[in-house]
């Protein structure tokens, strides 16, 4: 029996220490949104998300804005990583590796709330498929663009009509020219075993649903990347390349959008006429 209390005894001991002990109250962070030093700011970006990490601990993803509890006092380094949604999916958050992240010391106080408004700006060693700034379609170099439809009629165009800013390309199928493909120029040397990853980021704004493709090899081959749909307004999205670059196993590549009237199940044209605008076509890697 005095052997059973003495062991009872210091357990009872421990939980009454433990349940004495006051309850660590957090600081709070407000996670504002991401401001983007780069041409056209946040309003040319999708950035959603924040990797946040608090003196090198991570601490999750977070929606932006976001009030986050943190357990630390004092002097902390926050550390804050923009992020994307990968292919536009709500399902894929990912850091976007080509923004900068954001790092800032903050006094924390328990109980109280410290502001942290982040700000990026694209990484300098980014390196650009077919240069910086040649995808905005604003200056006097752009993106080559070559038609490769079957008709042969040229309804692409380089326009400030609708555009997001400046000039943008614009694409037009109607029933006499239902299908329109147009690939980009050559972009040499992209990496394409997997490390470093490439991206394209695009914005768009259509009213019938358009694909892009890969287009590469000799003899030429398309590779399906990714089906865009209808917008309301300009969108932007950021879409993974790398795993159709690794897929075709060639480092060089032309992006090849196509824009086909889509017919309903008797076969009769969905819409009579439809509009691709895209603008800030970057592709993008280390």
């Amino acid at each position: 029996m005095m052997n059973r209390l003495m062991l009872i005894l210091p357990l009872f001991a421990i939980l009454s220490a433990c349940k004495d002990e006051p309850e660590q109250i957090p600081a709070y962070l407000n996670l504002k949104t991401f401001q983007v030093t780069a041409s056209g700011g946040e309003s040319w970006q999708k950035i959603t998300d924040g990797w946040l990490y608090v003196n090198g601990e991570f601490l999750g993803a977070y929606t932006l804005p976001a009030i986050v509890p943190v357990l630390a006092e004092g002097d902390a380094e926050i550390i804050l990583f923009p992020g994307v949604k990968e292919n536009g999916i709500e399902a894929t958050p990912n850091i976007y590796p080509y923004l900068k992240r954001f790092t800032q010391h903050y006094t924390l106080v328990a109980g109280q709330t410290t502001s942290v408004q982040p700000t990026t700006d694209y990484d300098s060693a980014n390196k650009y498929g077919f240069g910086i700034g040649r995808g905005d379609f604003d200056g006097g170099s752009t993106i080559g663009l070559e038609n490769r439809d079957a008709d042969g009629v040229i309804n692409v165009e380089i326009s400030a009509d609708g555009a997001l800013a400046g000039k943008c390309m614009i694409m037009r199928a109607d029933t006499a020219h239902p299908i329109m493909d147009i690939a980009t120029e050559l972009m040499e040397d992209l990496p394409f075993l997997g490390s470093p990853e490439v991206w394209l980021e695009l914005q768009y704004h259509t009213d019938v649903p358009f694909f892009l493709y890969l287009l590469n090899g000799d003899p030429e081959n398309t590779q399906k990347v990714f089906q865009f749909n209808k917008t309301e307004s300009w969108n932007k999205i950021y879409i993974n390349l790398t795993q159709h670059i690794v897929d075709s196993g060639f480092p060089d590549q032309r992006l090849y959008f196509r824009l086909s009237l889509p017919r309903n199940e008797n076969g009769q044209y969905a819409q009579t006429e439809g509009t691709v605008r895209l603008d800030n076509i970057r592709v993008v890697h280390f």
